[in-house]
């Protein structure tokens, strides 16, 4: 009798084991509005990401967040442009589409993964902040073709160029920062922000991931390169190097 009790225990124990293996292995941690809320605070590697709908959003978002609709169908190929470095905390209106975000960013080579149960919901019933968002017209993001590319960046000796998004939260911090740097090097290097969800033919040829993503030309040949945010004064001395 003893025999089989211990054999049941140890199943029991090798059927936990292989449960917590597997979800290591999928990288998803559900985590309640003030958990989730700790891990924001505290996790300085972590992008989060709002898959809800565009009238959704309307209404207001977490703080800082990046926004890519569940529903686009190119969901997955603009999931493929974030860092996979990065841990991803994910939500949705009520925990059920950011869930299955979650597998989709497990399955694309996303390691780590934070689910919000409840989604925004739970988070405003916390009495968490929200954030309002407004729809500001960028005039300095361009399209670009594969040609018009290349004739950009052979036109002038130096180039930086940035690859973003609209919709990237850390693509839209540095956004003012690589404007004031279009108007300080006006007349020693062309700078440029280029939009990667109208520049896909580009983005493909170029191999760009994790943005934003930071290039330097020199002479039409690519010389620096630099996925993910970096501070100005890092940028201005890689400029420099080059002028």
């Amino acid at each position: 009798m003893n025999n089989i009790k211990n054999l049941m225990a140890l199943l029991s124990l090798i059927i936990i084991a292989c449960g917590h293996a597997q979800s290591q292995k999928e990288g998803t941690i559900n985590l309640g509005a003030t958990d989730f809320k700790k891990e924001i605070e505290t996790n300085n590697n972590l992008i989060i990401l709002d898959v809800r709908t565009p009238e959704e959003v309307a209404l207001g978002s977490i703080p800082n967040s990046s926004i890519i609709n569940f529903y686009d169908e190119d969901f997955e190929k603009k999931i493929a442009l974030i860092q996979k470095d990065k841990t991803i905390a994910v939500y949705c209106k009520a925990g059920g589409r950011s869930a299955q975000a979650s597998s989709i960013l497990i399955k694309n080579g996303f390691k780590n993964v934070i689910n919000l149960e409840g989604g925004i919901t739970a988070w405003e019933q916390m009495g968490f902040p929200i954030a309002k968002n407004e729809t500001v017209p960028d005039q300095n993001i361009k399209q670009l073709s594969k040609d018009e590319f290349n004739r950009f960046i052979n036109e002038t000796n130096v180039v930086l160029v940035d690859f973003h998004t609209r919709w990237c939260s850390p693509c839209k911090k540095m956004a003012p920062l690589i404007d004031e740097l279009e108007i300080e090097y006006k007349d020693k290097a062309a700078v440029k922000r280029i939009d990667c969800d109208q520049s896909k033919e580009l983005v493909n040829e170029l191999k760009i991931s994790g943005v934003p993503v930071f290039l330097i030309y020199k002479k039409g040949k690519e010389v620096w390169r630099h996925n993910g945010m970096i501070e100005k004064a890092e940028l201005t001395n890689k400029l420099n190097k080059y002028l």
